[in-house]
Parts: structure tokens; sequence; C-alpha cells
């Protein structure tokens, strides 16, 4: 039975910790299925780095009754929109397609969340596709400069590395700690389905109950005790790898996702540089100084950063480039934002998160991840606790949090540039 029978989204956990969440939406005959798993890159250690990765990966070599490859085939022949995703925090795996066929996507998901057939071959050929990922990353400037920004502003906590892995780890990583992994992390009450479209819940409800209450609870997931503890002073990189970019990344330990300072950290995010008329953009862009700047307040379910970056434009240099940066988040902590930056963000903020239900297959996204995170209802919470930031909030999260002694600052800065940017130091 549902928590709350007037609540627009029907929740409640089956008796082996399943957590189920559905949401009728009758504009169109489609539906959305997902399946979330609480385990992320948060939840490996030293030494297997990047295996819910790759996990993910091999989810989708089949099982004894659908078998390589037969998944997407089924899938691709009635039309379903399908993918899956590993971050920080999660796992997901989702379908959307004509709700004749929701019965077709709980039967796979029910089936691979038991029976994933993992076998040494496929491990062995699948690394073939991860080798190339692991390449793209380290070839591209920014997802470089962020995985550095990672490893250097994180010493103890598990967001040290990046979700793809040190490539070490995953060339070492064997068989059957895959599936050791899976039969660990893998269980329905470390699981939450998500059910989003043109749907009766009720009938949706004995549906899932159908295909996953014959599903044995497991063990409990071993918990995180890892935190990460305070910095004491700002940390500092170079990164020195080919190319003809050149950027700034500024980073700033935040509070966790449900924290109540978030709030007031994603509209300071917003002013300072989301958009054309935030103040990065104004000073930096405008100004010939950088190609582009951005900052956002990145969150997760424990405390993770505040970042904002700027690629640096021809004829400039990184120190000038860093200085303005840190120059505009310092007048964020001395002298309030004014109204009418506070009214533009404000409404961003909220449109932003309102546009990302504008689909079903994105409220499903939603729903998921701040129930992994926490709990859907942060959805409600979320556009009312934003209307609530005040000025003096804003600059109250920038005092507290924007703050020497918690800065990582790095560079990608190429070889070839010379030493026309100045060392790091």
């Amino acid at each position: 039975m549902s928590e709350n029978p007037g609540d627009p989204v029907f929740a409640t956990t089956l008796d082996n910790g399943l957590r189920v969440l559905i949401r009728e939406v009758h504009v169109a005959p489609v539906v959305s299925f997902a399946v979330w798993y609480r385990v992320g890159s948060r939840n490996e250690s030293v030494g297997i780095t990047g295996i819910s990765h790759l996990l993910e990966h091999m989810m989708f070599k089949g099982t004894p009754r659908f078998g390589k490859g037969e998944i997407a085939r089924t899938l691709q022949r009635i039309g379903a929109s399908f993918n899956a995703g590993t971050s920080l925090d999660y796992t997901c795996y989702y379908e959307t397609l004509k709700v004749d066929h929701l019965d077709l996507a709980m039967d796979i998901e029910s089936d691979r969340m038991r029976h994933a057939a993992i076998p040494e071959e496929e491990h062995r050929l699948e690394m073939t596709v991860v080798r190339s990922e692991l390449e793209r990353n380290e070839d591209n400037p920014h997802r470089a400069l962020y995985q550095e920004t990672f490893a250097t502003a994180f010493q103890a906590h598990p967001y040290h590395w990046p979700t793809i892995g040190w490539r070490s780890d995953v060339e070492s990583i064997r068989t059957e700690q895959i599936r050791d992994y899976y039969r660990t992390h893998y269980v329905p009450n470390n699981a939450i389905v998500v059910v989003v479209g043109d749907v009766d819940r009720k009938r949706v409800l004995d549906r899932v109950r159908h295909w996953f209450d014959p599903i044995p609870r497991g063990e409990a997931p071993p918990p995180l005790t890892t935190t990460e503890p305070p910095q004491r002073g700002e940390r500092r990189f170079r990164l020195r790898k080919p190319g003809d970019t050149r950027i700034v990344l500024t980073a700033w330990k935040n509070p966790a996702l449900t924290h109540p300072d978030a709030h007031a950290l994603d509209v300071l995010g917003l002013i300072l540089g989301h958009g054309r008329t935030s103040r990065l953009h104004q000073r930096l862009v405008e100004g010939g100084m950088a190609t582009e700047a951005d900052a956002s307040n990145e969150t997760a379910i424990d405390p993770f950063l505040f970042v904002a970056l700027a690629t640096v434009a021809p004829g400039r240099t990184l120190q000038e480039v860093e200085a303005a940066i840190l120059e505009e988040t310092e007048r964020l902590r001395r002298e309030p934002v004014t109204e009418s930056e506070l009214r533009r963000a404000k409404k961003q903020v909220e449109a932003g998160f309102l546009y990302a239900k504008d689909s079903i297959q994105n409220l499903s996204q939603q729903l998921g991840y701040y129930e992994t995170a926490s709990t859907w209802r942060y959805i409600e919470e979320y556009p009312r606790r934003v209307r609530a930031v005040t000025a003096e909030d804003v600059q109250r999260v920038a005092r507290e949090y924007i703050v020497e002694d918690a800065r990582t600052v790095g560079w990608y800065d190429p070889p070839e540039n010379g030493d026309a940017g100045g060392a790091a130091s």
C-alpha cells in the first residue's frame, strides 16, 4: 500500500526489500520502466575501481533465458528506447516503450537482477569497448581535468577515483570479482523500480510483484564508512597533456545533496556562472579573457564539489583567468547579490528543475535519482526551498563554503604552450 494515498507518486516496499515508485502520466500510451541500484563508484575500493561500470557493461551479455545480444535485439524490435548508466552513487537500467510491452521490460530486468550471465570470454571481449572509453576520457581535456580534480580534492573518500576507474584496476579485475560484486549489490533490497507513464498503479504493482517478488532478499551490501577529513588548505595542480586548450578549474568542498544549504549554493552557482547574464560570463567571456565560463553546485549523496571553470582565450594567461574567477567569488562573499540577480537565478533553478520533468523518461530519471540519493519527495520540496532562498543566504553560503582552505585549483596547460601561462605554485 502507498505510504500516502494522496501523493502523486505511489510508493511502497515489497517484502523482499525492493522499493517501488509508480507515477501515472496519461498523455500517451507510453511508459518508462527503470531499475536503479544503490551502487556506484562510491561503493568501490582500491584495486577494483571501475567495477560498477564494468558490471553495467556485462549486464547486457544476457541471461540463460536471454542469450548474448538478445536483450538489445528484443528491445530494438519493438522500438524501445533503452540504456544504462553508472555514476558516483548509482547504476541505472531503463526502457521507454509502448505500454503494451511493459511486461517485457519487467521480465528482462527481473531476470538479469538474478540470473545475469557474466562469462569470462565476454568479459575479455568487452574490455576492448571499456579501453576505448578510458582512452576517450584521457584524451578529453575537460574530463581529464575533472578526473585530476577529484583525485586531488578527495584523499580518503571513494569520490577520489573516476567512475570509469583507474586503468590499472580495470585491466586487472577478474571475472569472478565482477560476479561477486553482482551477487553483493544486485539484490532487491538494494534496488528501486520506477514506473512512469500511461499505467494504472494498482495493476502495475501487481505486475511488479509477479516479476520481482520471487527474487529473495539478499544480505545488506556493506555500507560506506569512510568520510573525507576536513581540508586544511588550498590544493593545486597543473595537468600537462598535449592539446591546444587551456582551462582553469576551481573547486570547493560543498555539503551533501540533502543539506539545507544545497539550495542556496544552487542559486549561487547560477549567479556566478550560468548563462550570458552570469558574472563569470560577463567578466571573462564578454571581457575577452575566456571563450567559455561556467559554475555549478555539483551535489551527491556525500559532500562533493562546487565548481567554477573557464577556457582561456588565445593571448590571455591562466593566471589572469584564475585571478578573475577568485575575484568574482570573493565579491560574492563580500557583497550581497542584487535582487534582480537573485530573482533571475531562482527562476532559472526552478525552471531547470521543472523542465527535467517534461517527459516521462526525464521524470522517471528524476524520481529514481532522488529516491536513490535521498527520497523522491525532494522533487516536491525543491521548488519551495529555492523560492525561500534570500540574498543573505547566498552570501552566507559563499562565506562558509567558498573559502581558500577548502579550495582545489587545477590548470590544464598543454606543454606546447611552454610557460606562457606561468607555473602553478
